[in-house]
């Protein structure tokens, strides 16, 4: 099976390998396992019989009528319980075992994500609908939703991945799918058992820390303010930290620092009114959602040569001394449930954020060579090369050093309810939900390049004034409404959905002192069946229109990102085991592009580019199995397999740093044809011990020619992570892990500017008190 993927195969091998990890699932090897509910598995929760979990269902995109065996698209649910089995921080990482997930790493610990489903670029995850708890979280989802705020992933206790027809509802990226987080609830401990909270403290390699805790309790209220009812109150608050494994150091030989530190705290407030006649929970819930969370981080855009990469990958050029990103992100979100009647219910939340970032870092020379050029070509840029070093000192004008002082403040707020009737209508039981969303975010953009000199190793201010070179407004306003309907009929469900989206854009630009109005409307189909086969199989097809919006400003002959997407596939599900099959095409009218800092592109900043028609194809398949070795030995298997393939179909030249000179057949960036994952794990009733394999086959870093990085590819990727925890009470639990055990040094990207490693070898233990 290894050389299946370890060499080049065509489609008919990718199909046999596939359907072989589909087929092994069929092989019954536990008896007597439990339901791995809230995992990677068939079904994400029962009906809530409180209003704990149904708060928790509410702000899920699976709710107990939409079991996974039987969903009419390609998703995956990631649980709590697989969540801490490798204690990941990193999304990248956490997502590594989901078919259909194409990551490009950049930083080594996921603080910046590059996520793509389906072959939508994995460029900032601009392209796919982030969420936590179903609200957007993307700086300026509309304006500007490249994702330089993330949440922490400790604090989540489930990750649900939504791909082509499935996610139709959750805009406005529908291109590839969706990504929902759901963050931790208050407790479903009553008012008598008392409250419930944690500790978690690790420590690791390159001085990785890890502290978090929350404590939360119900408080029961009898007042005039508040009448009779229940309150709950969550507390939460994490801190991340690392020196960072690239080394800098400077002329005198001091080392600098390259590490980072997060800190997010979380507090939510519950309040259950109790029914008058019985002192029952009544049938609705307020909930208020607050959040700080800030980032300091030393890091850089700047890689480095592939020869400098080969000699140490790890180290940092003395260019890169000063960058750093400081953000500050603040959430409010007010959240209502409501259930009407029987059959109708009511869920309405309303939502503020605030994103502030200030990334000053190292961008380029005064001269008009690009970065690129300058580093994929270093025999013909020797002095500049050695300027980057520290080696040599700046002697005139043109390798003096551009350090961008790039600050930008972003809001995102809107207001959003959704009426689901849940009833049956003659022999078919059905549920509709129909939403609408009122929303606007903005973008505030000033970027000021300051000039330094190199000298000794040292940069130093040259006495030339600094200038404003971006100083913009972007402010999108939207209106999005759905219809969603869920129809079982004996064995068919069946899924109809329709998306409205209403843009407006205005986008100012102070320098240039112009003001530009956008607006589009769009309607977004989509419909998907399930037919069951017999209790375990089943049958799946399902098809809608993909759009990504176009940003503020852009000019009228930018035409928005849209595509039909199709998948077919074949599904097998029990308690003990499930697998699935499942190929997708989607058929680009027009694939788009955008100049960014992070793709490698500093001219034309947030300009967008037509990329024409596209194919994008492949096959997705995973299986998960338990094994039961003994009577207290269980083996868990998960296997995840993607095969992917692109094409251009049309032939242009674009000044768009990614593609250049395309002709058709040309293949997109950054989506390697092969990936697989493997996990596979020994455990008893109170340890674990478990191996996450991992193999990405080479990505090349631009499409076309006559551009900089045009024949290049990242090198082929494979990482094996280990995981262990031994729970000694039912309050302290000690965990270990080893990521990256093998040391794979490896170039994953060569954008923004030069080779980049991915994270080296790290150990880390931590233990966790629960109480």
């Amino acid at each position: 099976m290894t050389n299946l993927v370890v060499e080049k195969s065509p489609v008919a091998l990718a199909l046999t390998l596939a359907f072989t990890l589909a087929l092994t699932s069929q092989h019954s090897f536990a008896a007597d396992e439990p339901s791995l509910n809230g995992d990677e598995t068939s079904s994400v929760k029962s009906s809530a019989s409180s209003s704990t979990s149904k708060k928790v269902e509410v702000i899920s995109i699976f709710g107990s009528h939409n079991q996974l065996q039987t969903a009419t698209g390609s998703a995956v649910v990631i649980g709590a319980a697989q969540l801490e089995l490798f204690e990941f921080d990193d999304i990248h990482r956490v997502l590594q075992g989901v078919p259909g997930v194409y990551i490009r790493e950049e930083d080594g610990y996921g603080l910046r994500p590059n996520i793509g489903l389906r072959g939508a670029t994995s460029e900032r995850s601009s392209k796919i609908a982030l969420m936590e708890d179903g609200i957007l979280i993307a700086p300026a989802p509309y304006a500007a939703p490249a994702a330089y705020y993330f949440p922490m992933m400790s604090r989540m206790i489930q990750v649900e991945i939504f791909k082509g027809p499935s996610a139709i509802q959750y805009g406005p990226n529908t291109v590839g799918g969706a990504i929902n987080m759901v963050s931790r609830g208050i407790t479903e401990n009553s008012v008598e058992q008392g409250g419930e909270g944690m500790f978690d403290l690790a420590y690791g390699q390159d001085n990785y820390q890890k502290a978090h805790g929350y404590f939360s309790k119900n408080i029961a209220s009898d007042n005039a303010l508040t009448g009779k009812g229940q309150i709950g109150v969550l507390v939460e608050g994490i801190h991340l930290g690392s020196d960072g494994f690239k080394t800098l150091t400077d002329g005198q030989g001091n080392s600098l620092d390259t590490g980072f530190e997060k800190n997010e705290v979380i507090m939510k407030l519950n309040y259950v009114p109790l029914s008058s006649g019985n002192g029952s929970a009544s049938n609705q819930f307020f909930q208020l959602k607050m959040g700080y969370g800030e980032e300091t981080s030393n890091e850089t855009y700047l890689g480095l040569t592939d020869e400098d990469f080969a000699e140490n990958g790890k180290v940092r050029y003395l260019a890169s001394q000063k960058d750093k990103m400081d953000w500050e992100h603040y959430q409010f979100q007010l959240s209502h449930y409501i259930e009407l009647s029987d059959e109708f219910s009511l869920f309405s939340q309303a939502y503020h954020r605030e994103f502030d970032r200030d990334w000053d870092r190292f961008n380029s020379f005064v001269s008009n060579r690009s970065m690129q050029r300058i580093l994929t070509e270093p025999s013909l840029n020797k002095h500049f090369i050695q300027v980057l070093r520290g080696e040599s000192d700046t002697f005139g004008n043109d390798d003096v050093l551009v350090f961008t002082l790039n600050d930008r403040r972003y809001y995102s707020k809107g207001i959003e309810t959704k009426l689901t009737w849940d009833t049956s209508i003659a022999a078919a039981e059905v549920i509709v939900d129909s939403g609408i969303r009122l929303h606007q975010d903005n973008v505030r953009r000033k970027h000021t390049a300051r000039y330094y000199d190199m000298t000794s190793g040292i940069m130093a201010l040259n006495g030339r004034p600094s200038e404003v070179i971006t100083h913009n407004d972007d402010t999108a306003t939207a209106v999005a409404a759905f219809t969603n309907v869920n129809a079982v009929i004996d064995k068919f469900h069946i899924t109809l959905g329709l998306r409205v989206e209403h843009i407006e854009g205005e986008a100012i630009d102070y320098l240039q002192n112009t003001s530009k109005e956008n607006s589009n409307t769009v309607f977004l189909p989509g419909a998907g069946l399930f037919y069951q086969l017999t209790a375990e199989h089943g049958l799946l097809v399902g098809v809608n229109k993909g759009y990504v919006p176009n940003s503020p400003g852009q000019e009228s002959n930018v035409a928005p990102e849209e595509s039909w997407n199709y998948e077919f596939g074949w599904r097998y599900s029990t308690d003990d085991m499930q697998g699935e099959v499942i190929g997708f095409y989607n058929d680009y009218s027009n694939l788009k592009g955008a100049c960014t800092f992070s793709s490698g592109c500093t001219e034309k900043l947030d300009q967008e580019f037509n990329g024409g028609e596209v194919d994008v194809y492949g096959i997705e398949a995973s299986t998960s199995i338990r094994w039961q070795l003994t009577n207290s030995l269980t083996v868990p298997v998960k296997i995840a397999y993607t095969y992917s393939q692109s094409e251009f179909q049309n032939s242009f030249d674009s000044t768009f740093s990614q593609w250049g000179s395309v002709k058709v057949g040309d293949e997109l960036p950054y989506l390697p044809e092969q990936q697989l994952s493997i996990e596979m794990g020994l455990q008893a009733e109170h340890w674990q011990a478990s191996l996450l394999f991992k193999y990405v086959t080479e990505m090349s870093e631009a499409a076309g020619s006559n551009t900089e990085l045009e024949g290049l590819m990242t090198d082929d990727l494979v990482q094996v992570d280990f995981s262990a925890w031994y729970r000694v009470n039912d309050q302290i639990k000690l965990y270990g892990k080893v990521d990256n055990i093998t040391d794979e040094e490896v170039i994953v990207s060569r954008r923004p500017f030069g080779a980049r490693p991915g994270k080296p070898r790290q150990v880390i233990v931590g233990v966790k008190y629960s109480f």
